[in-house]
């Protein structure tokens, strides 16, 4: 969810371990600088299949990473089940851990509120919140981390994504 906290839990799970590597889907979605159709952008099927080839993208480094002793950390907001399921079969057959940052909608408004301006996004993310909660109910671990410093946060993933995330 924008405003979840991913950007800045992320690099802190990385820390926790010897060798780290934190994949932004943001990062590599905008390297397509001529013809990029963002999240919910027109047309519709441009947008779907560019998401997939950013997923293609983050799946392929984190498994050339992991194959070469580097633990993978994807950022990104994984919004529905079509998606999961395409990147968890990409990330076969190592273990993959889903964690979602599940703070209350009202937290990632307000935490959207704040962000520079080019940070911020455009849209009410609670319709899209509500879509991804009915979505993915129940897969991987949903972590509300609106009472946690993002220190706390990334701490409690590296302690328990191994027993509550894996899908």
């Amino acid at each position: 969810m924008p405003g979840a906290g991913k950007s800045t839990v992320a690099p802190l799970v990385a820390a926790h371990h010897e060798r780290a590597a934190q994949i932004s889907g943001d990062v590599l979605s905008y390297m397509v600088v001529q013809g990029r159709v963002g999240f919910q952008g027109r047309p519709a099927e441009e947008s779907r299949r560019q998401l997939r080839l950013c997923a293609r993208n983050m799946c392929t480094l984190a498994n050339n990473f992991a194959e070469n002793g580097i633990f993978p950390v994807i950022e990104y907001t994984v919004a529905d089940r079509e998606l999961l399921d395409l990147m968890v079969a990409m990330l076969r057959p190592g273990p993959v851990m889903f964690v979602v940052l599940a703070p209350p909608v009202e937290v990632c408004r307000e935490r959207n509120a704040t962000r520079a301006a080019v940070a911020r996004v455009d849209y009410d993310v609670a319709p899209f919140y509500r879509a991804m909660e009915e979505e993915l109910a129940g897969v991987g671990w949903w972590l509300d981390s609106a009472a946690l410093t993002a220190e706390q946060t990334a701490a409690a993933i590296v302690a328990g994504a191994r027993d509550e995330a894996v899908v």
